[in-house]
């Protein structure tokens, strides 16, 4: 076991020498070593971390044998393959599906090594390619394989328990047409749709067999005795007949027919048997499949697959192509099913091979034999999606049950399943019949500067999980998760924590969504629908014993993460903190909890921190003073100003904006005085109630009903309407103001009511917003 931080592992070949180099192998090996710890995991060991080329296996540089992990996931490795002298210069290449490995190896200067400098990402699993190159004109290969582990997970355990949720909820998701690694899988538990990857997957271990097998029937086809029938003239019969034969000859020559033919009978050995049309079927098969997967492929710029992958795959339909065009072909028919089990598909040489791997190309892999390796999406992506699946699977366990999941279809691309574009093609509905809550769960929804009602501004955002809560009265916000494979060991006392910048991107998701009400007549109203953003990381935490470390900052601001990790006892102990959070913020199913009133949702710390200076109203207890319009107003409407029984108060548009006062101002009146003339000859108008305003809106004056403005009207200009609610409170001091047809309005606090006893006290600073200007 070497101790030195940049470790080289060296390969002896009977054709080159292989060096592997890493600059730091200490700081993953010891986060692994760590993750596998605290799971009480035996490290790998044996085979499972061997360097293989063909069959012999690399040692460190100074000689120790390689008895630790060394290729880990996102570290930087430099390959050097020198060729020894009988090797001929210039000729070696490597070959690997992904055109990213393939194309990292270059040859040298010289032309007598290739070099690479390779990191693997978050691929993990079996790495391996091939080195192909020339001795004495003839192409020679050796195939190199090598583990990848993740230092975050452990593979056996973890892996296993993501890729089987994973697959419940989407099935085929996993599977890639390359990656830089493949992993090993032995059951598809395939849906009914045809899916290329798994049939490719199975054709590439199996191809050679299945070529050998066909070969061997071209060279000696089954035939079997088969009767035939022909036209014969009698002089040319030689066979003894059947007396029925004879005497319908001799009727023949007494009839005077000249050169009379006769029906005979006769055997002889023919190919076109149902086992031979059965292999023509599965030639012609395989041909159209290769020839329509590569034609698919189409290798550009942005595709991942190799030339050497293409090539490989050509190679093989000229090879099936050219067998299909074999003469022995013309004399068989089309294949229409057996009608019985054939003891020559099953024993008979070379159908027996081909017959065997036909049935595991046809079910994929679900055979008991039919293990492949197949490429699988990186560690990164996946985790991302199990998070999706786990924060699905904590909403169940708190009361909803599952409405709609009609959008969660996945789309095929170049024969892998991918989420659609559009952002909702993972959106599953939830509903809580106790309290008729409902949950809309996506998978990378877009917020964008084109939204409508949740929207960007500049940049487009994409949270990998969003759950938006829509409460029975349909008020809604949102709770963001993003999936972080990541740890950091260094903030928290040596515990597992995520990164810095996770924490600082889920501030930048909180404050560039925004949420726009629509309102008639109005641009919309502004704000932050967020009432959550978190990340959520491969930590391995006590969460029945600890604390979350991020609770506090969850608790204040809403911004936080959660350790989410499987668990193979099958408890939700991995999810605790998670479940915790979720229960608390949406209620669980206990009777207790069922009548929660609608504010609760909004009130706590993190939902209601403002800007510097302000909160959600800028001025607590906001009053209007305004005069009643007497001119043409019907005598109800003005002895309900009188006595303090109006419903409600209108205003031109037109008349806030010409003293400045912004609308969002308007908005937050609380409280109105209207003052109004005791007698119709009098010079004073009188303000004796506050009305406590319910609700303040932007309408067409036609809209506008009577008996709330005192007159009808066909105006089709903007007013504001105040709505009143409840009894006016009758104050101790009248507000005089100076009766005339000139309207104009003031704003000041109902806690200054009391200092107030004529229109001109309202000044100074118990006057609010009497300064603004036009330009802001």
């Amino acid at each position: 076991m070497t101790t030195d931080k940049r470790a080289t592992l060296k390969l002896e070949h009977q054709d080159f020498t292989l060096y592997v180099s890493c600059d730091d192998i200490v700081s993953p090996l010891k986060k692994l070593t760590h993750t596998y710890s605290q799971r009480t995991v035996a490290i790998p060991s044996g085979n499972d971390i061997a360097l293989f080329a063909d069959s012999i296996q690399a040692t460190f540089y100074d000689g120790l044998p390689l008895n630790q992990p060394f290729f880990f996931e996102n570290r930087q490795y430099w390959f050097e393959i020198e060729f020894k002298k009988h090797v001929a210069t210039n000729s070696a290449v490597v070959n690997h599906k992904h055109r990213l490995i393939e194309g990292a190896f270059h040859l040298n200067r010289k032309g007598d090594a290739l070099v690479a400098n390779v990191n693997f990402g978050n691929d993990i699993g079996r790495c391996g390619f091939s080195v192909e190159y020339s001795i004495d004109g003839k192409r020679c290969a050796a195939s190199i394989s090598f583990n990848i582990f993740a230092t975050k997970m452990v593979m056996e355990q973890d892996l296993t328990l993501i890729n089987h949720a994973i697959d419940n909820v989407y099935p085929l998701w996993r599977y890639s047409l390359v990656s830089k690694t493949s992993q090993q899988v032995a059951k598809s538990n395939r849906s009914s749709e045809k899916f290329e990857l798994f049939w490719l997957a199975q054709f590439e271990r199996l191809v050679i067999e299945l070529t050998l097998g066909i070969k061997q029937i071209i060279n000696s086809p089954h035939n079997r005795l088969q009767v035939f029938t022909k036209q014969q003239k009698l002089d040319r019969i030689s066979k003894p007949q059947k007396p029925r034969q004879i005497e319908k000859a001799q009727q023949l020559l007494l009839s005077g027919i000249s050169n009379p033919r006769m029906t005979i009978n006769y055997k002889k050995l023919h190919i076109d048997t149902p086992e031979n049309r059965f292999i023509k079927m599965v030639i012609h098969r395989i041909a159209d499949n290769l020839k329509g997967l590569i034609a698919s492929l189409g290798v550009n710029d942005k595709s991942k697959v190799s030339n050497s992958f293409i090539t490989e795959l050509q190679k093989h339909q000229k090879i099936f192509s050219k067998m299909t065009k074999q003469q022995l072909w013309r004399e068989v028919g089309s294949f229409s099913g057996l009608k019985s089990d054939s003891k020559v598909l099953q024993q008979g040489t070379g159908y027996a091979k081909v017959y065997k791997v036909w049935q595991q190309l046809k079910y994929y892999l679900n055979e008991v034999d039919g293990r492949a390796d197949i490429s699988i999406k990186s560690v990164a992506e996946l985790y991302e999606i199990w998070c999706f699946v786990e924060v699905m699977e904590v909403i169940k366990s708190i009361g909803f049950a599952e409405q709609n999941r009609s959008l969660a279809k996945l789309k095929q691309v170049q024969f892998e399943k991918q989420f659609s574009k559009d952002g909702m093609a993972a959106a599953f509905e939830f509903k809580r019949d106790s309290d008729s809550m409902v949950i809309k769960l996506a998978h990378e929804p877009s917020f964008s500067p084109k939204g409508l009602e949740n929207r960007t501004w500049i940049a487009n955002q994409r949270p990998d999980i969003v759950l938006q809560v829509i409460l029975s009265n349909e008020e809604s916000f949102f709770i963001l998760f993003d999936a972080k494979y990541r740890i950091d060991n260094y903030q928290i006392d040596a515990k597992d924590a995520v990164p810095e910048d996770a924490i600082n991107q889920m501030h930048r998701y909180r404050d560039a969504i925004i949420h726009q009400q629509q309102n008639d007549n109005e641009k919309p109203i502004k704000s932050r629908p967020v009432m959550g953003a978190f990340a959520l990381y491969p930590g391995f935490c006590d969460q029945e014993k600890d604390d979350n470390p991020y609770q506090e900052a969850i608790n204040q601001i809403g911004i936080g993460a959660f350790a989410l990790l499987p668990s193979s006892d099958g408890s939700q102990s991995h999810r605790l903190w998670l479940h915790n959070y979720l229960r608390q913020k949406l209620g669980g199913d206990e009777v207790n909890e069922l009548n929660r009133s609608h504010d609760y949702y909004f009130v706590e710390d993190a939902s209601r921190i403002s800007p510097y200076g302000h909160t959600p109203v800028r001025h607590k207890g906001l009053t209007m003073v305004a005069p009643v319009n007497e001119l043409n107003r019907n005598g109800e409407y003005i002895q309900q100003a009188r006595v303090g029984l109006l419903k409600g108060y209108h205003t031109q548009l037109l008349a806030t904006n010409r003293q400045n006062i912004h609308r969002n101002i308007i908005r937050e009146v609380r409280y109105f005085i209207a003052t109004v003339r005791d007698g119709n000859s009098d010079t004073m108008q009188l303000g004796k109630y506050l009305y406590r305003v319910a609700n303040v809106k932007l309408m067409s004056r036609h809209n506008i009903p009577e008996e709330l403005t005192g007159k009808v009207s066909t105006d089709e200009r903007l007013y504001w309407l105040f709505e009143f609610a409840g009894e006016p409170i009758k104050l101790e001091n009248e507000i005089e103001l100076p009766y005339e047809e000139h309207f104009t309005f003031k704003l000041t606090k109902a806690e200054y009511i009391k200092d107030i006893n004529h229109w001109d006290d309202i000044k100074g600073e118990l006057q609010l917003y009497a300064e603004l200007d036009e330009t802001w």
